[in-house]
C-alpha cells in the first residue's frame, strides 16, 4: 500500500502526548477485543451488557474514543474482566 505525503507530514506533526493517548486509547480497545474474543462476544452483545447501542461502541472501538474512568468500570463490571492495570510507583525521598 502505497502511503500519502501529505498523511505522513500530518503524522509528524502529531506531539508525543497525543501519539501516547492515542495509543493507550488503542491499547484499552485492544483488551476489550481480546475479552470478547475470550467469551465469543460481538460488539452487539457488550451493547446489550452497558445499555448502548451496537453504533456507539463501534466507535468506541475505532480507537479514538476517549474512554473516561466510568465507561472503563462499566465495561470491567458487564465483562466481569479487568481492561485496565494501572501501575503506581511510590516516590522515595
Amino acid at each position: 500500500m502505497k502511503r500519502s505525503k501529505i498523511i505522513e507530514e500530518r503524522r509528524r506533526q502529531v506531539s508525543p502526548e497525543v501519539r501516547e493517548r492515542v495509543s493507550l486509547s488503542f491499547q484499552i480497545v485492544d483488551r476489550i477485543h481480546e475479552i470478547l474474543v475470550e467469551r465469543s462476544l460481538r460488539q452487539k452483545d457488550l451493547a446489550l451488557m452497558l445499555g448502548k447501542s451496537e453504533a456507539e461502541i463501534s466507535k468506541w472501538m475505532r480507537g479514538t474514543h476517549n474512554f473516561t474512568i466510568d465507561t472503563v468500570v462499566a465495561i470491567e463490571e458487564a465483562l466481569q474482566a479487568p481492561v485496565l492495570q494501572v501501575y503506581h510507583e511510590v516516590a522515595t525521598v
